[in-house]
């Protein structure tokens, strides 16, 4: 699919540039821009709330090359559409997007955050669904994604709040399990490492992929071997019901399991058959009200601003995310890469490529081989538009989509 996808853009640009209408890339744009030309669109009509638009450029220095990729701009403000987070059915899992979205019924997705490719597909960062946290991320040595630019938190998300408004956000979480005048801070919750000396939180939602596996590692380097002092205790209607060793298999619907590993391990011995836990836990959305969903993204621009920092090396295909200042029009936007008729951008360039679609505020999604778009236009089935790097589809740990309203 995704090799059939991309002949055919090359032949629709070349055969543009014999009928002069400017859509194969040119000369590279003036005054450090980045985006060149969005072209006319030639798949069926958009949907309402939505427009689709493939675009082209060539990237100026000695490096370059053409870059081909496309974008929706969704309308926040129109009743037909709104955003949200598609996942799996449990958090240690992948679909593909064209999965993801189809059982959803949307209009328009792209592949959402980082992940834990090859181990659990659990996500990187956090995934807020329903207004609920759903997983809140892994220490930042282990997250196998570039580091944020200086000043910015590993916990940014794009999220949608109540009334549909697009935010760029921090989020933060506090934890706690309390058992009479014993108090056990608790790291994050449905997360696949467990932090050195800490305790995880895991409930029905993570599915059946061993528990265990999450105190292996270390908070910098994910082939440390696995801690030789681990702990899980098992809580149900606000008391504990087993002690034991990490376990696998779904947990029951309502029963959390506290696994500690080291100084974590430690805090849970004392927490026998029959004790009374109470587990406490705060999210906190900074710099925007309350998500009703959001997913974890790397942050490219602000105020219109691409941000100092941001890798300016390799270049690969990209998703992102733009917002405008009011959070009432978002773009979803991916950039086709490592092939001849697109060789990718750097994230200092794909920041500048937002910037230039009209986004002032700006976030980068997974990229490489997870780079998705799928769209469907009026009267046409669900169908992947970009030309995606992997072949098959890679299967990812959300998408961020465009639904009926």
């Amino acid at each position: 699919m995704g090799a059939s996808r991309r002949w055919r853009r090359v032949a629709a640009l070349l055969v543009a540039a014999v009928l002069g209408l400017g859509a194969a890339p040119g000369p590279p744009p003036p005054d450090g821009r980045v985006l060149d030309e969005l072209l006319v669109p030639r798949a069926a009509p958009d949907l309402p709330g939505t427009t689709y638009r493939e675009f082209t450029t060539t990237l100026p220095d000695p490096r370059g090359g053409p870059i081909t990729g496309d974008v929706v701009e969704v309308d926040l403000t129109s009743p037909a559409v709104r955003v949200d987070l598609l996942t799996p059915p449990v958090v240690a899992a992948v679909a593909t997007v064209p999965d993801l979205a189809g059982r959803a019924d949307a209009v328009a997705a792209v592949n959402g955050g980082f992940f834990d490719q090859g181990g659990t597909g659990a996500p990187v960062g956090v995934q807020i669904v329903d207004g609920a946290l759903r997983s809140s991320g892994v220490p930042r040595g282990r997250r196998p994604a570039p580091p944020p630019p200086p000043g910015e938190d590993p916990d940014t998300v794009v999220g949608v709040d109540a009334d549909g408004r697009a935010h760029l956000a921090r989020v933060t979480q506090r934890a706690r399990a309390v058992a009479g005048d014993r108090e056990v801070t608790l790291a994050g919750l449905d997360g696949y490492a467990v932090p050195v000396d800490g305790v995880g939180v895991f409930d029905a939602a993570w599915g059946d992929a061993d528990r265990g596996r999450t105190t292996c590692g270390s908070d910098t380097d994910p082939g440390a071997p696995c801690s030789a002092e681990t702990l899980e205790v098992r809580i149900a209607r606000g008391r504990v019901v087993a002690v034991g060793p990490p376990g696998a298999g779904r947990l029951p619907d309502g029963t959390l399991a506290l696994v500690g590993r080291e100084r974590g391990a430690r805090a849970l011995r004392g927490l026998t058959v029959g004790t009374a836990v109470r587990v406490e836990r705060t999210v906190l959305a900074v710099g925007s009200p309350p998500l009703r969903a959001a997913v974890g993204v790397l942050p490219l621009a602000r105020d219109g601003r691409v941000l100092t920092g941001l890798q300016d090396t390799e270049r690969a295909p990209r998703t992102a995310v733009g917002l405008s200042a009011d959070g009432r029009r978002l773009w979803l936007v991916t950039v086709d890469g490592r092939a001849e008729a697109s060789i990718g951008t750097t994230l200092a360039e794909l920041g500048r490529l937002l910037t230039d679609l009209g986004a002032p505020t700006a976030a980068s999604l997974d990229g490489g081989g997870s780079t998705t778009m799928v769209r469907r236009g009026r009267d046409e089935d669900l169908a992947v538009v970009n030309s995606p790097a992997a072949d098959p589809l890679r299967a990812v740990t959300d998408a961020l989509a465009v639904l009926p309203g």
